[in-house]
């Protein structure tokens, strides 16, 4: 399954290409790095979580920062489709926080603080199994009780109004209600929900998070072969050569303090890089 998802971040972003070759030396690593057991279940259990953090680990390292939600939350998607996560299932109320639909052209009665826009997409979450009632409850039961919670900071963590802080047992069906009425802060909800729903949750939304780039580099390493080698995306200002050279006085002391060339490999300098090279491997 994670290998079919993975290919599809193409979409995101044309430079995200993952081949199966490289997808089965992760997987190897992964089940060589899991922990043995005499129990099948156990160990089968403990595969499973040690792949399918490998595999994400790996990916989440080439991502841009703006891309890495998007795929936490394709795998955590994934999951709640084939019933692994708590919540029940539900494509109506899935496509509705994917696509947002609203009624448009009808009068507000909200129009003092709630938006049209918002006001159509109440109603058309009034259309949804279980919130029959949200609209009605909004503009005539506890108008003045909604426009507090609509004007909180973070309403994501406050309670909604009425019987609708039952909401707070089934947090996904909470978020259609944020994709309403404070899409501004679905951004923020969705990666709590990841945290608390999918299995090791903050492991996968927090990854690498509380490491440093040495640690980072160092793990990375661990991961490459003598003909894998490391790339480096870099942002203007970023300039990775002295972890670089650090990580290989440590590794190698003897090694590490040879020369170390540095070449690009652009307008024209790929003869000089090729025979550097070349004169290394002898």
């Amino acid at each position: 399954m994670i290998f079919f998802l993975i290919i599809q971040l193409c979409f995101v972003e044309h430079m995200y290409q993952y081949s199966l070759d490289s997808f089965v030396a992760f997987l190897y690593k992964a089940i060589e790095r899991t922990e043995q057991s005499d129990e099948v279940a156990e160990r089968t259990k403990m595969m499973i979580v040690n792949i399918r953090m490998t595999i994400f680990r790996w990916v989440n390292r080439g991502l841009f920062e703006r891309h890495k939600l998007i795929f936490c939350s394709m795998l955590t998607f994934k999951l709640f489709q084939i019933g692994k996560l708590s919540e029940e299932y539900n494509l109506s109320f899935f496509n509705y926080l994917l696509k947002a639909p609203a009624i448009i052209g009808v009068e507000n009665p909200l129009s003092e603080w709630l938006p049209n826009k918002n006001w159509g997409l109440v109603l058309k979450l009034s259309e949804q199994e279980g919130f029959e009632s949200f609209a009605t409850n909004m503009e005539k039961d506890a108008p003045m009780r909604f426009k507090e919670w609509f004007n909180e900071l973070a309403p994501e963590d406050v309670k909604l109004p009425l019987d609708w802080k039952r909401l707070e047992n089934t947090p996904f069906q909470k978020l259609l209600v944020l994709r309403a009425l404070r899409p501004d802060r679905l951004t923020g909800a969705l990666a709590e929900w990841i945290r608390n729903s999918l299995p090791n949750g903050k492991d996968y939304m927090d990854c690498d998070g509380s490491s440093s780039f040495q640690q980072i580099l160092m793990s990375s390493y661990d991961d490459s072969t003598a003909i894998t080698p490391i790339f480096f995306i870099l942002s203007p200002g970023a300039d990775p050569v002295k972890e670089v050279e650090a990580m290989g006085k440590k590794i190698d002391p003897v090694a590490g303090g040879r020369e170390l060339s540095q070449r690009g490999h652009g307008s024209g300098a790929g003869c000089g890089c090729h025979g550097k090279v070349g004169h290394r491997a002898y």
